[in-house]
Formats: structure tokens, sequence, C-alpha cells
């Protein structure tokens, strides 16, 4: 879900505007006769502005390959009947949706760039955007602030991650519709209640895996989750990055704990790149492995069982990201018409199918009261929610991974030791 370095068309005007048009795949729908909207139940939801004359109003939204209604993918059937739905319930407006590639040229925020100098009669109404391209299409203009304009109670109803989600600086500008994030599974013959702490993880004596070669010289968020669950901080009073001496050291000490009593093995977790492979070893090692929560939740639920990633005092902590829907049109009527929408698509009935059905995590308390699950589950995923936090800044990523990095590596390889190892990465800041 990162997004890509993107390049800028270079084509003409005329020959851009075609294929802009060309490229949309969008819902087959008919007029209706115009009749006032119907109120949504049971949220009170903005109620769209009725027009002055008999024509339809066409709100138009783009959204990503990985949430096409279209696909055969699990959950597009629900989208698609979730937004039929809306028309029959809303028969003076046409919901037209668009699929476009998530990332990279000819992609979501690359259209939305060129199309808002070149063509912006296309531009959409509402986009679903992942959180590090809203970021840089609200900070470009692109997108138009939320402030005042989601619903009193669908606030109070969101995850306190899912806010910081759709904010820009001081202002919101999405509104989180689906997340995923890093836990733990483990085989539940072994364990009678989930290994939320360090010490429950080092007592029980089996392995634990997890992405410990990194990628590309920078640390896995695994690394990032136990230093934060440590109670480090990532960024100063300044605003600067920073590493904290006492939680780092806390941290590689346990790594070190857990490689003495063979919990971890070293050569193991240390080619162990991506969360794929460490799932695949746990299959068949057993023990506990870190998993992506939408592979979890499509593909091993019935294998395992979930669990918070393990941490210094067993207080749940995770890195959530996720597709946020952003606000394109500055037209204050369709802004009112473009949010009923976007309420409609987090109604906690619906909505609650939908996100079990994809494997991604609801952002809202209610959605997630919907899941068809055991109440233990339920109990588990909600403290995880309510523990998750936005995504690290890829700068603060790039700056800060590569010595957690190098400090991790030392000490599972018994070049350092932990005192040592996080002196020497505070240093490497300096």
């Amino acid at each position: 879900m990162r997004s890509k370095r993107r390049g800028r068309a270079r084509w003409g005007v005329p020959f851009l505007v075609f294929l802009l048009m060309a490229s949309c795949v969008a819902s087959p729908s008919s007029p209706t006769p115009f009749a006032s909207p119907t109120p949504l139940s049971p949220r009170p939801t903005p109620t769209a502005t009725p027009g002055s004359g008999p024509w339809m109003v066409t709100l138009t939204l783009w959204i990503p390959e990985e949430l096409s209604p279209y696909s055969d993918q699990a959950g597009a059937d629900l989208l698609a009947s979730r937004l039929a739905d809306f028309g029959a319930a809303y028969p003076d407006l046409q919901v037209q949706t668009i699929v476009k590639k998530s990332h990279g040229r000819g992609g979501l925020l690359d259209f939305l760039r060129t199309a808002s100098v070149a063509a912006p009669s296309v531009l959409p109404d509402l986009v679903v955007l992942d959180e590090a391209d809203l970021q840089v299409a609200a900070r470009s203009g692109l997108l138009q602030p939320l402030d005042g304009l989601i619903p009193p109670d669908l606030e109070t109803d969101l995850f306190p991650f899912a806010t910081g989600l759709g904010r820009v600086g001081e202002s919101t500008f999405g509104l989180p519709l689906a997340t995923e994030v890093q836990h733990l599974a483990y085989a539940p013959a072994l364990f009678s209640t989930p290994p939320i702490s360090w010490s429950a993880v080092l007592s029980a004596g089996f392995p634990l895996f997890f992405p410990a070669a990194g990628q590309n010289g920078i640390a896995d968020d695994f690394m990032f989750i136990q230093y934060l669950g440590a109670g480090g901080h990532l960024v100063n009073d300044e605003g600067n990055p920073t590493l904290e001496e006492g939680p780092l050291t806390a941290v590689l000490d346990f790594y070190a704990q857990a490689t003495a009593t063979r919990v971890i093995s070293p050569l193991v977790v240390l080619s162990l790149g991506n969360l794929e492979e460490c799932w695949a070893l746990f299959q068949q090692e057993g023990g506990m492995t870190v998993v992506d929560s939408r592979w979890f939740w499509t593909k091993g639920a019935d294998a395992a069982e979930p669990g918070p990633i393990p941490t210094r005092d067993g207080r749940p902590v995770a890195l959530a990201e996720g597709w946020v829907l952003a606000l394109v049109t500055a037209n204050p009527e369709q802004q009112q018409r473009a949010m009923t929408l976007a309420a409609w698509l987090l109604e906690p009935d619906w909505y609650g199918e939908w996100t079990q059905r994809t494997g991604y995590l609801p952002v809202t308390q209610s959605g997630l009261a919907e899941w068809v699950v055991s109440a233990e589950r339920r109990e588990m995923l909600r403290g995880i929610l309510a523990g998750a936090r936005e995504p690290l800044p890829s700068s603060l990523r790039a700056r800060l991974g590569p010595p957690l990095q190098i400090a991790l590596e030392a000490v599972l390889r018994g070049r350092q030791s932990p005192a040592e190892a996080a002196t020497r990465a505070i240093q490497s800041l300096e």
C-alpha cells in the first residue's frame, strides 16, 4: 500500500483529455425519475441537496483496483450492491464509479495531478487514496478539507488512530475506509492465552518468527513497534528524528534474552525478509509469528489464533495504514452529496460484513461490532485497534530504519551487547 515516486505525463492536452476519459471504468447506470433523498438510518448523515430540475445528479467516485466493485476478489460483490442500494435510496443521485491503478503512472494521484491542470471537468467528487498519497494530494491543493463535514457521531465512532490517518497538518482531509496492521499469530495448542508481553514470550519458550532481515537496510515495522511499546519516542521536542537509549536498550536486551533461550534463532530470522516467509515457516514449525492482518483474516484465521504483538508491558501497539476517502469537489452542494455517500459506505451493518469479507480491519467501533467472530477475538482486535497509531512518515522511516537495523543485527549476531548497540545507533544519528 506504500506509494511510489510518480512521473509527469508529457502528452498534449487534447490527447491527455482523451486518455483520461478512455481509461475510466465506470459503473453502468440508467436515469430514474427525480425524487427527494430518503433519510439514512440508523446514523444521521448529511442529506443531499435536491435539484431544481428533472435531471439526475451524478457523483463520481475514483477507487483503486484493490477495492474494485467489478472484480472477482472477496467483497467486490458487496461493494457493488451497496453502491446500487445507494442509487435506490437516493434515486435523484447517480454514482459513477471509476477504477484506476492505486499508484504510479496512470494511478489515482497521477490522474488527480494531470486532470486538475488539463481536464478539471473529469475530476471526481470523491477519491479513495492510501494514507501516504492523501498527504501528497492535500499538500498539493488537490483535495478539500473535511472539517465540519463529517457527522459528529461518525467521528466519535472512529478508533483514535483513524482520525490521524485522515489528518494533514491541522486539518482533516480524509475519512478512513479500511485499514491493515501487523499483529501476532500463534499456535493455539501451545498457548492457553495470547503471549502479549516479552516475559510471556520468553517463559513459553516456543519459536518467534519475524522479518529481521528488514528491507533495503531498513528495519521492519516489528522493530519500530517494539521500540514504541517500550516507551520510546521517534521525534524529539524540536521535531527531529531521535532514538532514546533506555527503550532501545530494553528492546535489544529482549532480543538477546530470546536468542539465549532459543526463542529466536538469529540464523533463521535474519533470513526472513517479509511476512509471507514468516508465515510459511510458522506453518511448518509452529510457535509464533508476526503477520499482516489482511493476510491472516483472509488466509490464516483457521490455522492460528490472533494476538497483539508482544511488548514490554503487554500494552498493544500497532502501526496502521489504510485506504482513505477524500473530497475533491469544491462545490458545496456536491460536497454534501459526496459526504452522504461516504457515510453510507460506513454504515455498521454493511461495513462490518464488507471489511470482514475483504480482510481489512474496520476503522469504526460499530463496524468491528458487526464482525462474526468469537467474543475473545473481537476484544483482541478492539485492543489492537485502540492501541494502533498512524503509519510512520517515509522520511522518518528512512532516517531511523538503518540504525535500528544495524543495532538489531549486531545483537542477534552477538557482535555487540544491547547497551553498546543502542549507544552506537544513537551516535549515528548525531
